[in-house]
Parts: C-alpha cells; structure tokens; sequence
C-alpha cells in the first residue's frame, strides 16, 4: 500500500513533539503564549513569475513551553495566505498570471535565546526552526496569459490540501510585552505535483518571507 509522504512528515513532526515534551515536561519553568500579526511576501517555483510581490496577512497565536536553559519549544496556530502575483511596480513585466492560497498552519520549532533580560525575565534576541503543516482551505487563480487548455484556473482541483514546510527566522523583544520576528519559510511537499496526476506542466512549490508583531501575554 502506497501511503502519502505529507502524512508520513506530520506524523514524524508530531511524534517528535510528543517525545520532546514528554523528556523536558519537567525541566520546564513555565509556559507562555502570544498573539501574532503580520505579513507573508510570497512567490511559487514553477509559475512563470518571480519575485515576492504576493503579499498575505498571517495571524494567530503561539504557545511556547520555557525551559531552564536558553531553549524554548513553540507551538503555532495561524491563518496565512499565500500564493504568487505578477511584479507589484511594474506588471505588465510579467504574465497577468495571479494565484490567491488560503491556509491553515501549525509551526512546531525549536528557538534558542540571547541577550537575557533579568528584570523582564526574557531573551531580547533569539533564533528558530522547524517544520510547519499547513491545510489548504480555500484556493483561486486567475490566468489571463496562458491559453484555455492551459490555465492554471484548471489546475485548482490538483493543488494539495496538505503542505509541509521548513522555515528558520530570527526575533527581536523591545520589551517584556512586544517583540517583532522574520522568517523564510520554503516547502517540502508542492502545491501541485504534476507526476502524481498525469499532467502535462510545471511543478509548482511554494516559499515565502514573513515580518510580524508578536504581544507577549504574561
């Protein structure tokens, strides 16, 4: 029996965050959450465009269990959107090609602080990565260059509803309460595999840069 990749990748990324939590459970000092907001700049391998001119909101919270030592294991809920656009300054550079993804992720990743602050009891600086799953729920596409029998608005159904990403990102805390954090995040498993589906076009795969406020709940 053939069992799908993307699932195999979501069950090692969970098994691996149950197995974590369950040898550091008790070297944790507390926990910690966050509400995030912010952008994603975004393009797909494979579409005929380039640059990050597609922007999306990206929001939610995230989780963080806080540990003795300067690691911090995260857990993230969020809304992303996603996708690919001709140029944002000068369109008709490219073809009128534009691809709108709605998501819903969740980011496990592994951080290490720096630049402790005592009288706050935080790290004012601090690196990350890790994986993220995502599940495609809503997708639109509108293909304005490319002729009818190869639009990529015919290529909707064949997109995945399930991604896997890895991603590495930096933060920075001004204060107890707000922080500001960037990330690149770039998949695994694509958006549309052609193999898969007999088709007769271009692997799409998408990555993206992320900028967002993260506020710190006490």
């Amino acid at each position: 029996m053939k069992v799908d990749k993307t699932l195999i990748y979501i069950r090692f990324m969970l098994g691996t965050l149950l197995i974590l939590l369950g040898q550091t459970q008790l070297q944790a000092q507390r926990f910690g959450a966050a509400m995030v907001a912010g952008m994603n700049a975004c393009q797909i391998d494979g579409d005929q465009l380039a640059g990050y001119d597609k922007i999306g909101l990206t929001a939610g919270f995230k989780t963080m269990i806080q540990f003795e030592s300067a690691l911090r294991m995260n857990v993230e809920f969020l809304y992303s959107q996603r996708g690919s656009r001709p140029n944002i300054f000068n369109d008709s550079y490219d073809p009128d090609i534009n691809i709108t993804l709605q998501y819903m992720e969740i980011p496990v990743y592994v951080s290490i602080g720096d630049w402790w602050q005592e009288e706050g009891k935080y790290y004012k600086m601090s690196a990350h990565g890790g994986l993220s799953y995502g599940r495609l729920i809503n997708a639109r596409t509108v293909d304005y260059y490319n002729p009818s029998e190869d639009s990529y608005d015919k290529l909707v159904p064949y997109f995945s509803e399930n991604d896997l990403s890895w991603f590495l990102g930096v933060s920075y805390r001004f204060s107890p309460r707000f922080g500001i954090m960037g990330r690149y995040t770039r998949g695994i498993t694509p958006l549309l595999n052609p193999e898969k589906h007999n088709l007769n076009t271009d692997r799409l795969l998408s990555y993206f840069l992320t900028l967002r406020l993260e506020y710190y709940f006490k």
